[in-house]
């Protein structure tokens, strides 16, 4: 600036006749002038270049707002994402207190649409304060499906709000992998989720993402759903020797400070790997913890979880009796051997036919059943795994507190396991901790071998043990004390037959209380 006057004044020497207020009027305001000019493209007055925003608002409200629908706001929050300049835009949709009677959905495969890192939130922090519902709500092609369903998005959020009564799932991510569609980065936070007959918090197909600070209560399946979690490339295995890991550069999910109850499995994640579920309660379920492989989807089998720090406890609600205040969604499993299965109830813990799973520090106790079960699902004679992905192996269960000390105890045994596959183990549980022993063939400690274990691959090990009398009985298939007699109980309801009820009630926990249904009469019959 002081170089401009500098030049200023020998220009006024060299025209002084034009006068003293000329020359020093003109420096300041050409410059002004020439910048602008440049900046315009010589246009003199040029307009302004539009500031592009680093987040936008769109309201929604029963009274007084320009959306009156979630769907509506979150339109138009994708249409004005799509626009290039407004891609990295920070987008919110904020819904004030109210009931909405919807199902939204979030359609990236859609052209003119970016829902991308989209926020759907409640603005109260009470999520029972902002209601979606699912009872008379319409969707495209007839009942709302989903309270939010969002696919082949990246980064969305949705916090603070209820999603109950919908003919599917509460809130839903997901994403087919196989066309080249995503879902990762999900956040699901503060969120409740009841009687929604299939899930409550669901994702598929998604690359990491948290579900965090969340309940869910009666569902047809469970509260809490991560699946079919891609690997990097889609025809991957673990039958190779060596192992290729799914992801080189994992991407995990979050389940954390969570609370599931009275659903038919507290948690339950088909194919899923990468999942951290810790700090959290699963009570008063059919069963409390389940990653489980099937052929149902893709990316065989479930592990690498790390289930960890949770309280695990009273899951004895009997959802086959007419009396529950919901029902299984599921007709079972499939038919393995002359018998329908259906996950065990009275479990806190159930690995299906994982591998590389991590159990470890969690609170367990008050399960009529079994505290911590692992097994696989047979690819050989008794097929219940087409590919024989199902196996059992290279699990870790270590420091888990099992019973109470004795005060809530878990009912048959607290650890149980199939003597399928290899490189599982058990090391520092409870002392007094109960292990199924089975027909006593196969010794206790090759059942439940100490840590750590060599880790095995795939075609190493098997899928069915006939020797141990802990999978199945040849010749009494019917055999409770056996996993296909007791998960192939018929009717399914008399699972409950061979439950152990060790105390008279269960002793105070916290400000829980524990939920059981009561048979009609006539309604169980136990041999």
């Amino acid at each position: 600036m002081k170089s401009r006057f500098v030049v200023a004044a020998i220009v006024a020497l060299c025209i002084g006749a034009l006068g003293a207020s000329q020359a020093f009027a003109a420096p300041a305001g050409d410059a002004g002038a020439t910048a602008s000019k440049k900046k315009s493209g010589g246009k003199k007055g040029g307009k302004k270049k539009n500031k592009v925003p680093k987040s936008k608002t769109w309201e929604v409200c029963k009274h007084g707002c320009k959306y009156k629908t979630i769907q509506k706001a979150v339109d138009a929050a994708g249409s004005y994402k799509a626009k290039k300049k407004y891609k990295k835009v920070k987008a919110y949709v904020k819904v004030k207190p109210g009931k909405y009677v919807e199902g939204v959905v979030l359609d990236g495969t859609k052209k003119k649409k970016n829902f991308d890192g989209l926020t759907i939130m409640g603005v109260n922090k009470n999520a029972a304060k902002t209601i979606l519902e699912g009872t008379n709500a319409k969707g495209e092609l007839g009942p709302a499906q989903n309270g939010i369903e969002a696919v082949d998005v990246n980064g969305v959020v949705m916090k603070n709000m209820w999603a109950r009564n919908y003919q599917s799932n509460g809130f839903f991510v997901h994403a087919a992998v196989q066309s080249g569609q995503e879902c990762d980065g999900y956040t699901m936070n503060n969120l409740i989720t009841s009687a929604n007959r299939s899930y409550g918090l669901f994702a598929k197909g998604c690359l990491g993402g948290k579900m965090i600070n969340s309940s869910g209560y009666h569902h047809g399946d469970s509260a809490f759903y991560v699946g079919e979690t891609p690997c990097d490339n889609v025809k991957w295995t673990n039958k190779e020797n060596p192992a290729i890991p799914c992801q080189k550069k994992p991407k995990w999910t979050l389940l954390k400070n969570d609370v599931s109850y009275e659903n038919v499995l507290g948690y339950s994640g088909t194919n899923s790997k990468y999942v951290q579920i810790t700090e959290s309660d699963f009570f008063n379920n059919g069963a409390g913890i389940v990653p489980n492989t099937l052929d149902s989807e893709g990316f065989e089998p479930q592990g690498w979880n790390v289930i960890e720090k949770n309280n695990v406890f009273w899951n004895n609600y009997n959802y086959f009796l007419a009396g529950s205040a919901f029902h299984t969604v599921s007709g079972g499993l499939g038919k393995v051997g002359n018998a329908t299965v259906n996950y065990p109830t009275g479990v806190g813990i159930v690995l299906y036919g994982g591998d590389g799973d991590v159990v470890k520090q969690n609170n367990v106790f008050g399960n009529y059943k079994w505290g911590i079960a692992s097994f696989s699902g047979p690819g050989e004679i008794y097929v219940a795994n087409e590919g024989n992905d199902a196996k059992n192996m290279n699990n870790t269960v270590v420091e888990n507190s099992m019973g109470r000390e004795g005060a809530d105890p878990n009912g048959e045994f607290d650890f149980w396991n199939d003597a399928t596959g290899g490189g599982n183990c058990w090391a520092s549980n409870s002392s007094g901790a109960s292990f199924a022993p089975g027909n006593g063939k196969v010794p206790l400690e090759q059942i439940y071998p100490p840590c750590p274990q060599p880790v095995v691959v795939n075609e190493q090990v098997n899928s069915l043990n006939l020797n141990a009398g802990l999978q199945l009985d040849p010749n009494n298939e019917s055999n409770p004390a056996t996993l296909l007699g007791y998960t192939g109980a018929n009717p399914a309801q008399t699972q409950e037959c061979s439950w152990v009820r060790k105390v008279a009630s269960h002793p105070p926990f916290e400000a829980f209380t524990p939920v059981e249904v009561a048979p009609a009469p006539g309604e169980v019959t136990c041999p």
